[in-house]
């Protein structure tokens, strides 16, 4: 079933079979983005304005999020899979690329997954970094996720 919300246009009703989960599933500025939503569906409920903003500055949190996983790299590589900063990572890639969203509704914790990184730990997943309202809380390890 499709939904359909301005400026999202039509949004895509999706449910888990294995956890009866529901997401609704859309692009905005040619980015993936879900929201995990409770059944029975109430879209009054999604702060479609909060996902517009998040959307939208991708930019400036897509810097903000690489300075946080830049500190992790200086102060423990190992988090991210690396021996050491200076030998493991190329300045001249993207440290994270290909970004899709994920919000909850009425909540303002919001995760990214960046399905590319230079990062061993993206492999072969991508990184998952978490986010509640403005602020980074921290990132996931999802290499060995079975499903995503």
């Amino acid at each position: 079933m499709d939904y359909s919300h301005p400026p999202f246009g039509n949004l895509t009703l999706i449910t888990e079979e294995t956890t009866d989960t529901s997401f609704l599933q859309g692009k905005f500025n040619e980015m993936p983005f879900s929201i995990q939503i409770t059944q029975p569906i109430d879209l009054e409920k999604i702060d479609f304005n909060f996902i517009q903003k998040k959307m939208t500055d991708f930019s400036q949190i897509k810097a903000k999020t690489e300075l946080f996983l830049k500190n992790i790299l200086h102060t423990h590589p190992e988090q991210l899979g690396c021996n050491n900063y200076e030998t493991e990572i190329n300045e001249t890639k993207e440290l994270i690329s290909f970004p899709e969203f994920i919000f909850y509704d009425h909540k303002k914790n919001w995760d990214i997954i960046f399905r590319e990184s230079i990062l061993p730990i993206a492999e072969p997943y991508g990184i998952l970094v978490n986010y509640h309202d403005n602020d980074i809380t921290g990132f996931e390890d999802i290499s060995n996720s079975e499903e995503l």
